[in-house]
């Protein structure tokens, strides 16, 4: 097995902002990333979305920023490993741990930092006829490229910020886009509720919902809507759904270690650090007893940052808390 100091499970934006503060304190690392590339949510479910709310960067895409976060993840050369998939976390009588990918042996390491984001994630399904059978055929759960929708009847399911913002991503492209929430509530940002109704080709239909998908064996042709509240079905001629319901999240979970979970989130103590000793958790995944929770970037930055720190200490109990300023380095 390798040996490193740290392990840092998930290459989503908390887990690399935690491999380049690894490289700031000189901490060996290795990250494990169990997709085939970085980015996390980012990448997988909104790479065209523009971000806003990152500091000193006015607006990027999802992707852009995701390609600028590995380039700062790499600037000291720890390395980041695709296809990896954390099976099991094995401690040993020494508190060490090992770290089995797929099952197998890998990694051997003092600490482990888990930044797996919302765990296991899977999207929340209409489950009505029709929907497996096109499932990429006309039946999506995310948009990667926009430009896909191009001339294409296309209906998004859902009330939220994910929903308007697939509108509004695909709008340039598509022909007519209807926006169908299953009661009279929208939960998505005011403003883009407002921009997507602007939209000549954007129709918003409240109380609608999508009872069965119809295609010709190769693609969705069309969908039957049904209003909630009068019972009135009608069919609809389409040639692609967009379900943007949500996903169903569960923190990730390992045979041979025990860690304390509140609702979908690992517990973690003020310096980010489990109930296990040499074992922390920061990011979308891990929340402070009793603590609000922001899911933002920018906080699973400063908690990436934290727990680092904190790892060093660990590892090294005579050194700072405090490892510096990035201004006095030379990189």
């Amino acid at each position: 097995m390798e040996e490193v100091e740290l392990v840092i499970i998930g290459a989503g934006p908390t887990g690399l902002f935690a491999t380049f503060c690894a490289g700031l304190r000189a901490i060996k690392s290795v990250t494990l990333e169990s997709l085939s590339t970085y980015g996390g949510q980012m990448m997988e479910l909104y790479p065209n979305k523009i971000i806003y709310d990152v500091q000193g960067i006015p607006k990027i895409l999802s992707k852009d920023l995701a390609q600028k976060m590995y380039e700062q993840a790499q600037l000291f050369n720890n390395p980041i490993v695709f296809d990896s998939n954390v099976s099991d976390i094995i401690q040993n009588d020494d508190k060490t741990f090992d770290i089995e990918v797929a099952n197998e042996p890998k990694y051997h390491t003092k600490t482990v930092l888990i930044c797996a984001g919302v765990g296991n994630f899977t999207p929340n399904k209409l489950n009505v006829d029709g929907e497996d059978a096109y499932i990429g055929k006309g039946v999506f759960y995310t948009i990667k490229v926009p430009s896909d929708f191009k001339s294409k009847n296309v209906v998004i399911v859902g009330g939220g910020d994910s929903a308007f913002d697939y509108a509004l991503q695909i709008e340039p492209f598509a022909k007519n886009i209807i926006i169908a929430q299953h009661n009279g509530i929208l939960k998505a940002a005011e403003n883009s509720v407002i921009t997507a109704k602007s939209k000549p080709n954007i129709k918003v239909m409240l109380n609608t919902e999508i009872k069965k998908v119809y295609g010709d064996g190769k693609k969705v042709t069309g969908a039957r809507m049904i209003d909630t509240l009068s019972k009135q079905e009608t069919d609809l001629a389409i040639d692609g759904i967009i379900v943007a319901i949500g996903h169903k999240a569960s923190p990730d979970t390992f045979k041979s270690i025990k860690l304390e979970t509140i609702n979908r989130y690992i517990k973690v103590d003020t310096s980010y650090k489990t109930g296990v000793d040499g074992i922390y958790a920061a990011g979308d995944i891990a929340n402070i007893a009793n603590e609000p929770k922001f899911a933002l970037l920018a906080a699973g930055g400063a908690e990436a940052y934290i727990a680092i720190n904190n790892i060093r200490k660990y590892l090294s109990p005579d050194s700072s808390l405090f490892g510096g300023h990035s201004t006095s380095l030379n990189l």
